[in-house]
């Protein structure tokens, strides 16, 4: 049983059905008829070599298919502007490692005072107070430190603190927000989380880049992702822990 002709099943092509190969046919008898003519009436070979040139153009024509191949070069071009766009994208999108705390918190630093963000979430998330952690790291101290400058000279950030397990995390929240009293556009909140582990802390620089630091041990390491999508989702995580945290009131003026 003959099989219908769908959508998808090309159109039979003639060899005279497109105008460049009709215009192929009539080179070629135009050349074979200039050469019996020239034969006939003995023209001279220069009278001949249109009709030479002619046939020779049409043997090549019929050995390369000129008009697929531009086709085929223009989808190639299109395929390559798509592939370059799409390596631009990804590109675009650049993550870049710490090995340890120094690297991590001088990379912070850099960010705020080179890239001047006008937003900052900032998440901290270990068992020991930021004071106790100083102690063990200078780098995060100088980083905790710039936080601050930074939030004096018109930086607006949030901050929010897990308290951990250590004792001193009872009165330390009170006490950092009494120090930080003057500073206007600084707010921090603080939460409870009974695990005995460090979790992942963060900072969220506007929607444009994202810093990740991970503890293990004494050994601080992180990463820094600038792509604005993840640093949106970064932020809704973030914004939904701020809306239930505890808020620590800033100390009346007296």
């Amino acid at each position: 049983m003959a099989r219908s002709r769908t959508a998808q099943d090309p159109e039979p092509e003639g060899f005279l059905e497109r105008w460049d190969q009709r215009g192929l046919a009539i080179a070629c008898l135009v050349a074979v008829c200039g050469s019996v003519t020239a034969a006939l009436f003995g023209l001279s070979a220069a009278w001949q070599m249109p009709f030479l040139f002619t046939a020779v153009y049409a043997i090549l024509r019929s050995l390369v298919p000129l008009a697929s191949t531009r086709d085929e070069l223009a989808a190639l071009r299109a395929e390559a502007a798509a592939l370059r766009r799409d390596f631009d994208q990804v590109n675009a999108s650049r993550i870049e490692h710490y090995p340890d705390a120094a690297a991590f918190y001088q990379a912070e630093i850099d960010y705020l005072v080179h890239r001047h963000p006008s937003h900052m979430d900032a998440w901290y998330m270990r068992l020991e107070t930021p004071d106790d952690f100083s102690a063990s790291s200078p780098a995060f101290e100088g980083y905790f430190q710039a936080v601050l400058d930074w939030a004096r000279d018109g930086g607006s950030v949030r901050r929010l603190f897990c308290l951990g397990s250590s004792r001193g995390y009872a009165g330390w929240t009170a006490r950092h927000r009494e120090q930080t009293r003057h500073l206007r556009s600084y707010t921090i909140r603080e939460v409870t989380w009974p695990i005995k582990a460090d979790l992942m802390s963060m900072a969220i620089m506007d929607t444009s880049a994202v810093f990740l630091a991970f503890t293990v041990g004494d050994r601080v390491q992180g990463i820094r992702i600038e792509d604005s999508e993840a640093a949106a989702y970064f932020k809704s995580y973030f914004d939904r822990h701020w809306e239930n945290a505890r808020e620590v009131t800033r100390p009346a003026t007296p």
